[in-house]
C-alpha cells in the first residue's frame, strides 16, 4: 500500500481522521459512544484490542467513519447503520468481552469516557491504515 492510501477507505491519507484503529477508539469511540458500564448488563473492555471480534468490529466502524464523516448527514447514518448495531453487540454481557479477564474493571460512571488500555508497542491496531 502506498502513503497515499493509508486510510481505511483507500483515499488519501491526509483524508483520514485518526491515524490507527487505537487513536479511532479511544479518541473518538470511547468518548462518543460512551455509556455506562457495569460489567454486568453491559460490558467492555480496557482491553479491546485483545478480541479479534472487536477489533474487527471496531476496524469497520472506522471505515465506515471516514467514509461517511464527511457527507451531509454522515454521522446520523453511521450511527444507526453501523455504530448502533456493532456497539450493541460489543457492549452485550454474551458479546465478544464476555471472556475478558479485565471485565469487571473496566467500568465507569455515567458520563465519563469508556476505558482504553494501552496496546502493545507494535499491536496491528497502532498500524497505519
Amino acid at each position: 500500500m502506498s502513503d497515499d492510501e493509508t486510510h481505511p477507505g483507500g483515499g488519501s491519507a491526509s483524508a483520514s481522521q485518526f491515524a490507527c484503529l487505537d487513536d479511532f477508539v479511544r479518541q473518538f469511540v470511547s468518548r462518543a459512544c460512551a455509556r455506562r458500564v457495569d460489567g454486568r448488563t453491559r460490558v467492555w473492555s480496557a482491553r479491546w484490542w485483545d478480541s479479534p471480534e472487536a477489533v474487527l468490529r471496531l476496524g469497520g466502524l472506522w471505515e465506515a467513519w471516514e467514509e461517511l464523516k464527511d457527507s451531509p448527514g454522515g454521522a446520523c447514518l453511521w450511527f444507526r447503520d453501523h455504530a448502533d448495531y456493532h456497539l450493541g453487540v460489543l457492549f452485550s454481557p454474551d458479546g465478544p468481552f464476555e471472556s475478558s479477564p479485565d471485565v469487571r474493571d473496566s467500568t465507569n460512571r455515567r458520563g465519563d469516557d469508556l476505558p482504553c488500555a494501552p496496546p502493545p508497542p507494535g499491536h496491528e491496531v497502532t498500524q497505519c491504515g
